[in-house]
């Protein structure tokens, strides 16, 4: 049997009014998530794996992070029992309470309605979080689990140093604070216990969670500025994301904060970020990969960092860490250039990859083809556009474009909003959001992107009459799906689009057959243009360069896949085992940064502590996860 037998991705069917399910009128909500809750801790509590099954609709599914199966793990109700069956000594839910967020009615469209219930339990490792989403099957007449979501919060010992747990700070300190924070960045006395490799949004946030669980972390960047990855790219840039889903661990924007933030902004966040948070960093540091090595006999990692000073000496320093986490950037490696078109050595104009692109001021009046029409293709041609140049986009592939007007609210998930921060928090909306298995998420997703397909119907016809193709997504699941397996393939309008449609934007379909001689560029449908400029928004070499780069030829031949989702619907190697020991990766949006960072943490500090196990099984290999 093979993992997508056993894993039914593709067949995930909601529990709507027309399957037979329906909220009874005269529901009491807390009555019902209460027996729910006792119902499962108790079927648990015995070891009761067929009992924990029972509690399952025929729609259900459970997804755990970390808490069972030390792992990212998703499975269908029919394979919960067998999932269920196994030691007492591996967990086994001692105690559950329903959490400090009040069970909800929810009814997120017309036909679909669950209760929404929080609960905490505790492990033999450590505490934990879940969520319930309760259905009534009518045909049965009773509430059962629609969706398990089961999350390792921390582990026992080891609570994060936040609130009532914070540090104490000093009295009568010898040394200034601005002394104190030089001398803690350069780890003279004792080295680091995690290395980051990285000094964006995910590499600062696992830097940040790392050290709320008392560890000590430096993170190293090859930038001469924090931000500097966002500050230093073109001018025009801003994040797609609204605010509401952006949120730093432990540091909110402000509430005065734009709604959609441009980068130069948010890099001068991410500086403010590492000093109110303490974060040690380096700058203009990158690691040797010939000096580079885990150690078999310690478990540790040698590692020597290259550092430039700020008055410009190297200075190598040898440091030996536990772990690496790598924040190196969306999809890894090298700017992607395809290989050279015939020709192209006699082609004058200038070419330049999407990363190198620093803005249209000086292509006013000339001539740009964009290779690439997705995100970075869309913005980099309004740019060109807005400051006087005449361009083309190049098409390879149809793009699933929505407008950022309506899709905000596929943006936000109907969780992230003003009202939901401030009421129930960044943490607990995280946990809502992650609560989903992907299966659920896509079919979720296909009503969404329905819905989205008739209020941007306008946009969209105009695009088809422009020339440039749409669709909507793999099975119509829209952009999600595309950037966990691409990492890309979609436009959120900010008005490219709309430019396309009213002509400021030319659009090319194929691809390009030659270059040269001078501007001439020939594509591969037989027609031709003249191009003074042109960017190729093509993407990046992929992981393997990432570590060849910082670890060294050994760890990138160890590596496994990287992005990606798996047959149950969970990234590749992000936040998860990657093949290389004591390495993690946190790439992604600063949405998911969070989570990650927390993911990679609760696993560092159990394997720092010699408690963890190895995770879950796939297939038939599973190893059994309940008491």
């Amino acid at each position: 049997m093979t993992l997508a037998q056993f894993f039914p991705a593709d067949t995930a069917r909601l529990p709507t009014t027309d399957q037979g399910y329906a909220v009874p009128q005269d529901t009491d909500v807390r009555e019902v998530a209460v027996a729910a809750v006792k119902e499962l801790a108790g079927a648990a509590e015995k070891a009761d794996a067929a009992g924990v099954a029972a509690l399952f609709d025929e729609t259900g599914f459970w997804r755990d992070v970390l808490a069972f199966t030390r792992d990212l793990r998703n499975f269908a109700a029919d394979k919960v029992e067998e999932v269920a069956k196994a030691p007492r000594d591996f967990t086994i839910l001692s105690t559950a309470d329903v959490g400090g967020q009040d069970p909800v009615l929810e009814t997120p469209f017309p036909d679909l309605s669950w209760i929404k219930v929080h609960f905490e339990f505790d492990t033999t490792l450590g505490h934990a979080s879940g969520v319930l989403r309760l259905v009534y099957n009518e045909r049965l007449g009773v509430w059962k689990i629609f969706n398990l979501y089961t999350s390792l919060e921390d582990i026992k010992g080891w609570p994060q140093q936040l609130g009532q747990h914070r540090v104490a700070g000093r009295h009568n300190d010898h040394m200034t604070y601005a002394e104190r924070r030089a001398e803690e960045i350069e780890f003279k006395d004792a080295d680091p216990d995690v290395l980051v490799v990285g000094a964006g949004h995910n590499g600062l946030s696992s830097a940040a969670v790392l050290q709320s669980y008392g560890l000590s972390v430096l993170t190293i960047d090859r930038e001469e500025c924090i931000g500097d990855n966002w500050r230093k790219r073109y001018s025009s840039l801003s994040l797609h994301d609204p605010v509401h889903t952006n949120h730093l661990s432990f540091m909110n924007f402000p509430k005065t904060w734009p709604t959609w933030t441009p980068a130069g902004k948010l890099a001068n966040w991410l500086e403010q970020y590492v000093d109110a948070l303490d974060l040690n960093v380096w700058l203009q540091s990158t690691l040797d990969p010939a000096r580079t090595r885990f150690n078999e006999g310690n478990g540790k990692w040698d590692v020597t960092v290259v550092r430039t000073l700020p008055d410009g000496t190297k200075q190598d320093r040898h440091l030996s860490v536990s772990h690496i986490v790598l924040a190196t950037g969306m999809m890894g490696g090298k700017p992607k250039l395809p290989p050279p078109f015939p020709g192209q050595d006699s082609f004058t104009g200038t070419t330049v990859h999407s990363s190198a692109h620093q803005g249209g001021a000086k292509w006013a009046g000339k001539r740009a083809l964009v290779v690439g029409a997705a995100t970075s293709g869309h913005d980099i041609a309004f740019d060109l556009v807005n400051n006087g140049a005449k361009v083309t986009i190049l098409q390879r592939t149809p793009t699933f474009i929505m407008s950022i007007k309506n899709g905000r609210a596929s943006l936000e998930g109907g969780i992230y909003n003003e009202t939901n921060v401030e009421t129930l928090g960044i943490e607990t909306l995280d946990r809502i959001g992650g609560s989903f298995p992907k299966p659920v998420v896509k079919e979720l997703h296909k009503r969404t992107t329905s819905w989205l397909s008739d209020v941007d119907s306008e946009l969209l016809a105009g695009l088809k009459q422009a020339g440039f193709k749409t669709y909507p997504g793999p099975d119509g699941t829209g952009w999600l799906f595309l950037g966990c397996n691409r990492g890309g393939g979609y436009y959120f309008s900010t008005g490219a689009s709309e430019q396309i449609i009213n002509g400021k934007i030319s659009v090319q379909q194929g691809e390009i057959a030659s270059m040269g001689p001078g501007t001439t560029v020939k594509f591969t449908d037989g027609t031709e243009g003249e191009y003074d400029l042109v960017v190729f928004s093509t993407g990046y070499t992929g992981f393997q360069d990432s570590l060849r780069e910082l670890l060294g030829e050994p760890a990138a031949s160890q590596v496994g896949k990287v992005w990606g989702m798996d047959d149950e619907g969970e990234l590749y190697g992000i936040a998860r085992p990657t093949g290389i020991p004591n390495v993690f990766f946190n790439i992604g949006n600063l949405s998911s940064s969070r989570s990650f960072s927390k993911i990679i943490a609760v696993q560092v500090v159990g394997q720092r502590e010699g408690v963890w196990s190895e995770p879950c099984k796939w297939g038939l290999e599973l190893e059994p996860v309940l008491g």
